[in-house]
């Protein structure tokens, strides 16, 4: 073989090296590149018989569907940039989530598993919270110190309230009347009236910057996490006063109650674990080890399961409420921050 021919077969052999390359689905880490997302993802043939679990992807720009009967994802579904908080309404039609980065609200269609509208809200978007008949939803606007209430039946904005410094999420009376939204940068917690959209009180002393909260289901009591404390703060309503606190893990929490009021489960991202309270007896009873930075914690509606989005490990963790342990443990795209459930409708 002449000089020029052997130059020319090892040229051709380079080219396709680096065509090879380019075309890796890896990067430097090793690790597998997010594919291209199609905001028109159907349902996947899998289908499912029982929960679905959505899951926001703050880092990936996604929301993933898993099956909990299969512990599969069955979809991916491409929404804004940022997505932080999510909430399947009452009725379980539509997942709203709210992106923080593009500051809008996509509102996903649970029977397509697509987004059929986004909705421009204030700045920095996190909490998003239905009434429980689901005519409303709330955004918690942590941006510029407003709530953005929309419409469900119009899916339009219909008022922005002024609320307390740094809101950061909200959730509604079991009677529909009342919104109560966490204001951290005020120590604060907002009450607003639902039928006329404006601020009637401000519970005041909720000391150790009030983050995330939750309420129990009769409607008395508001479990407020306390960032700089490690706490659960315990708001009595009938007093508009925080009363007591129970000591948790570290960080930024979110908090979720189960059905029959007796329990509540906080995840702490500062930690590796989430804790189980029982609320009767303001004390924390079980530390549940699910990895470095839990953050987004739901119960299912039947209280058999509670998911936890464990944001250092890429994963949700599955634990069975019985045993308070973690059972199934199931991979996700990049940082998973929320995550809330539809349950069966059959």
């Amino acid at each position: 073989m002449t000089k020029k021919y052997m130059l020319s077969a090892m040229l051709l052999i380079l080219l396709a090296a680096l065509s090879a390359c380019s075309g890796n689905n890896e990067d430097s880490s090793g690790k597998p590149e997010n594919k291209p997302k199609n905001e028109e993802t159907n349902v996947s043939e899998k289908g499912t018989t029982g929960t679905k679990v959505y899951v926001n992807n703050r880092d990936a720009g996604d929301v993933q569907v898993i099956d909990s009967d299969t512990n599969e994802v069955l979809d991916t579904i491409q929404v804004g940039e940022k997505p932080t908080y999510n909430e399947v309404g009452p009725n379980g039609d539509y997942v709203y989530v709210a992106n923080s980065k593009t500051e809008d609200v996509s509102i996903i269609n649970t029977s397509k598993n697509k987004v059929v509208k986004t909705i421009p809200v204030g700045k920095t978007p996190k909490g998003i919270n239905f009434t429980p008949n689901g005519k409303w939803v709330f955004v918690i606007n942590e941006g510029e110190g407003t709530v953005t209430a929309i419409e469900t039946e119009s899916m339009e904005k219909k008022a922005t309230i002024d609320v307390g410094k740094d809101p950061h999420n909200g959730v509604a009376s079991p009677d529909n009347s009342t919104f109560y939204v966490t204001n951290t940068g005020s120590n604060s917690v907002s009450v607003i009236d639902v039928a006329s959209k404006k601020v009637t009180n401000t519970i005041d002393g909720v000391e150790g910057a009030p983050h995330n909260l939750n309420i129990t289901p009769d409607g008395n009591t508001l479990l407020v996490t306390l960032t700089t404390e490690g706490e659960l703060g315990i708001v009595d309503l009938n007093k508009d006063k925080m009363i007591s606190t129970v000591t948790v893990g570290t960080g930024h929490h979110v908090v979720d109650v189960t059905a029959d009021g007796k329990y509540a489960y906080v995840a702490n991202i500062g930690s590796d674990f989430v804790s189980v309270v029982d609320i009767a007896k303001q004390k924390e009873m079980k530390q549940i080890n699910v990895g470095q930075g839990p953050h987004g914690v739901t119960v299912s509606k039947d209280g058999k399961n509670i998911y936890a989005a464990v944001t250092s490990k890429d994963q949700v963790a599955v634990i069975d409420s019985e045993k308070n342990e973690v059972v199934k443990r199931i991979d996700v795209d990049s940082f998973p921050f929320f995550i809330s459930t539809l349950e069966n409708r059959s």
